[in-house]
């Protein structure tokens, strides 16, 4: 607002400032606008085409790079399939007896010859009894007997008692074949009645032979992993893969010599997926050996219960070619652009920077941040050489000022935009009183200079807990702190943010106690009272000395209960805090409390009822 002079008064919210430019763009505009205008329209879209037609071609090769990973899986594992689900018919359908050992035997070598993707297969009867073939040490071997002792095998016979079809196993080791294996099952019925299970296993070292070969890109490499942790193919394990066993019948990210599957999971170096949207391809970018890698992969849910991700991982440089071609060409635009105005750049530089910084100082000295505003610096310039000066000197004052004077209580002031101070009000509010056990004791102890940094480090510890909860600290009575919420800004949760606050205290000091323990120091013990309840709120005191503080007696509950401390103290705990009903009321659904029952207080004429925080 106004005074009938026209003029501002101190306290009054600003009027909207109109939007005005600054001196170096209308320099620019001035000089280099319209050909700056020109070159800009023609750049924009000509690298906008360039972009769409660059991530189309990188969104289609990434997807048939995966495509053709999938389908090389889908030629692998499927004839595999058809040869399971062909010998469980010809079974079914009586072509060949479950008990005649040499037609199944036959027909079981007769699947290895058709599909060389199988590693061994078998007919297991009911009695887990097994007649199997495989392909051992370069030939084919034969043999027939109970796998009863087997576990896995035992397991896969009682999932194929209740299974309706096919369908894809565990991954199994095989110690007779020396290898970790892709299984698959097809149960055996004839007229309703089960007589086994038709199972068949791919070795991953086959199945990663086909990953090793060259994906039309020298440096791409495919993978397929089974969950995120194992790697079921690589081309890595195509020579056959060590240190395998039953119970670990897949390496790990980090066990087949590939440092960007190791490093797969870690924090991405950069984002590559959002050309990748709708073709349901995923990418990444991660970090191996010194070098940015590019990886691709597909979730398949087709083989098991746990899903595969189908991949491929690239050097980002060869991936990133035509984003290079297409940056050097926005650099030559740009360069053509930037030479249109530097020159007015240039020349409002020299005038732009100083009163920029004076700008920003002020809104810093206006947020009354003065950590943010710094000294401005000297200008060659007479005028804006004499308003830094005069800068730095108010810099210096206010920041005097800061240290006795509560800062969000200023900012808030200052907000609401009155011109006169505000009335005094009753406010529903919080009130907050510290104190130390045995201060005097402590005292003594210590000199002067050492009392002073003493109390100086114990109040930051304090107050950093009381402002991170929003509330604004009264004043400091020797060695005790008054705080409250509630005013001047209404805050409807101040009873649970004052009772936070004293946890947090509660913390602080004991983690400062574990500290002093360890330089042979006595620990500091603390007493809180809280209490809430109705307070007069307002600038107290002389016209040239105020205080927005609080009055009522609320405040003096909230002391008298901090002095309660010493009666409930036990010495056991390093912070005792109390609240009064009326505090836990509120908070009593959230904070945890101990009813200490009703106590009398000096100067009350009824008992309150107190409570412990915990």
């Amino acid at each position: 607002m106004t005074t009938a002079h026209g003029r501002s008064h101190p306290g009054a919210a600003p009027a909207p400032e109109r939007w005005r430019p600054p001196i170096s763009a209308a320099l620019a505009l001035g000089f280099g606008g319209l050909v700056a205008a020109a070159v800009a329209a023609v750049l924009l879209i000509s690298l906008d085409i360039a972009r769409r037609n660059t991530e189309e071609l990188l969104q289609r090769t990434a997807v048939l790079w995966i495509d053709g990973v999938v389908q090389g899986l889908d030629r692998h594992l499927g004839p595999a399939r058809h040869q399971v689900e062909f010998l469980a018919e010809r079974l079914a359908e009586g072509d060949v007896a479950p008990d005649d050992e040499a037609r199944l035997r036959d027909l079981l070598l007769g699947s290895l010859a058709a599909a060389p993707q199988i590693a061994g297969v078998a007919f297991i009867r009911d009695d887990l009894y097994a007649v199997r073939v495989g392909r051992v040490g370069g030939g084919v071997g034969a043999e027939t007997g109970s796998w009863m002792i087997e576990p896995a095998f035992r397991l896969a016979l009682r999932r194929g008692e209740s299974a309706e079809g096919f369908a894809w196993g565990d991954i199994l080791y095989l110690e007779q074949l020396r290898d970790s294996h892709v299984t698959l099952t097809m149960p055996v019925r004839r007229d309703g009645v089960f007589h086994g299970i038709v199972a068949g296993a791919v070795s991953i070292s086959g199945l990663s032979e086909f990953l090793a070969e060259p994906r039309g890109v020298t440096d791409a490499r495919a993978f397929i992993l089974r969950g995120r942790d194992e790697v079921l193919a690589h081309p890595a394990l195509a020579g056959g893969p060590r240190g395998l066993s039953a119970d670990k019948p897949l390496p790990g990210l980090g066990e087949v010599g590939d440092p960007v599957l190791a490093a797969l999971w870690t924090p991405e170096m950069g984002h590559v997926g959002d050309f990748l949207a709708g073709t349901g391809v995923t990418g990444r970018m991660v970090m191996a050996a010194g070098e940015s890698h590019i990886v691709l992969y597909r979730e398949i849910e087709n083989y098991g219960s746990v899903p595969w991700l189908v991949g491929v991982h690239v050097p980002a440089m060869e991936v990133n070619a035509p984003i290079r071609r297409l940056a050097v060409a926005s650099m030559v635009g740009g360069a053509i652009l930037v030479l249109a105005v530097v020159l007015a750049l240039l020349l409002g530089r020299g005038l732009s920077r100083p009163i920029g910084r004076r700008a920003a100082a002020a809104g810093a000295v206006g947020e009354l941040d003065f950590a943010a505003a710094r000294p401005l610096p000297r200008s060659l310039f007479r005028e804006l050489d004499a308003a830094a000066r005069a800068y730095n000197t108010m810099l210096a004052g206010l920041r005097w000022f800061e240290t006795y004077v509560p800062r969000s209580l200023v900012l808030l002031l200052m907000r609401r935009g009155e011109a006169d101070a505000p009335a005094s009000e009753e406010r529903a509010v919080t009130v907050l009183f510290t104190d130390i056990v045995d201060f005097t004791a402590i005292a003594q102890r210590l000199t002067a200079p050492r009392l002073a940094a003493f109390l100086n480090r114990h109040f930051a510890l304090l107050a950093t807990c009381i402002e991170a909860e929003g509330g604004t600290i009264d004043k400091y009575i020797g060695d005790s702190i008054m705080a409250f919420w509630g005013a001047p800004a209404t805050q409807p949760d101040h009873a649970s943010l004052a009772c936070r606050a004293a946890l947090a205290i509660a913390e602080a000091v004991g983690a400062d106690n574990e500290r002093r323990q360890r330089k042979g120091m006595r620990p500091v013990r603390l007493r809180i009272g809280i209490h809430s309840g109705p307070a007069i709120a307002g600038n107290i005191g002389a016209p040239g000395r105020i205080n927005y503080t609080l009055v009522g007696d609320t405040v003096n509950i909230a002391q008298r209960l901090e002095q309660l401390g010493k009666s409930v103290d036990a010495g056991a705990d390093d912070v005792i805090v109390l609240t009064s009903g009326a505090t836990a009321v509120i908070v009593a659904d959230r904070l945890p409390l101990t009813p200490l029952g009703l106590r009398e207080l000096r100067g009350q004429g009824e008992a309150t009822e107190v409570f412990r925080l915990v």
